[in-house]
């Protein structure tokens, strides 16, 4: 059976996915693609369905973010010795992994005071946010693997459920926004920076040589900037694209207020 499920893991069949190849581009439009069409089969449907539905989305983020522990070192067999345990990079101090064992406590939540709602719509932006800027370039997912290897399927499935709860939380109306509280994801990223600088001090293991680098702050991911301002980049980009979000809710919200007064003016 541990053959088997070696031989399953470490499929590399199909070819190798690189960066805005088709392959790449076709995950982007089954998770894009697929939240759209979703978004718009849930438009009329009831609160209770629409409820149901993000309750099985939270419940799968963290289901499949679970499982991968056990699942990570089947995929990893041939490889080095030092590579067969669990990754430590999967722990959840990197934006996208803290975010989805957020959202089961976001989603079921039944609080509804200030400090509840606000921390809905953290989470809720959040995930949106995480979720693009790694689907957009899912660096560990791409160059010399296979399509179809475990790391892609399980990443692209892991960050596209989160997108989809992120996205169909706002698109049913169950976590709302608005731009006057941009304020609220500005402080959960900062949150989530101490968070991570907590684990990239705390966890050191020097029998295997790894050193935490959670949500790059330590050491920069790209070439061209200086380790030292990586808190800064990693800052200025997620609210970067958090800002986008809550433009992209603005401009929505106001074209459908104006389609409703059209609508009344022609019923007149």
């Amino acid at each position: 059976m541990n053959e088997f499920l070696k031989n399953i893991f470490q499929w590399e069949g199909g070819p190798e996915i690189t960066a805005f190849s088709i392959w790449h581009i076709m995950y982007l439009v089954l998770i894009v693609g697929g939240t759209i069409l979703t978004a718009f089969i849930l438009k009329n449907k009831e609160i209770s369905t629409k409820q149901k539905l993000l309750n099985i989305l939270s419940v799968l983020v963290v289901s499949i973010y679970v499982a991968d522990f056990f699942f990570m070192p089947l995929s990893r067999a041939n490889e080095d010795p030092t590579r067969q345990l669990i990754d430590p990079e999967k722990l959840p101090f990197h934006l996208c992994t803290f975010i989805g064992v957020m959202i089961p406590f976001a989603q079921f939540t039944k609080k509804e005071n200030i400090v509840a709602k606000a921390f809905k719509e953290i989470v809720a932006t959040l995930a949106i946010v995480a979720s693009v800027m790694y689907i957009f370039y899912p660096d560990s997912a791409i160059g010399d693997i296979g399509v179809f290897n475990y790391k892609v399927v399980q990443t692209f499935l892991f960050h596209g459920l989160v997108f989809a709860w992120g996205t169909l939380s706002l698109t049913t109306g169950a976590v709302t926004i608005s731009f006057k509280s941009i304020w609220k994801p500005l402080l959960g990223i900062l949150a989530i920076m101490g968070w991570a600088t907590l684990g990239n001090l705390a966890y050191v293991n020097e029998l295997y040589c790894i050193s935490g680098n959670w949500c790059f702050l330590r050491v920069s991911f790209f070439p061209f900037i200086p380790d030292a301002l990586m808190p800064l980049v990693f800052f200025a980009c997620v609210f970067g694209v958090c800002a986008l979000v809550y433009c992209i809710d603005l401009f929505v919200k106001k074209i459908l207020a104006r389609k409703k007064e059209s609508n009344v003016e022609i019923e007149k």
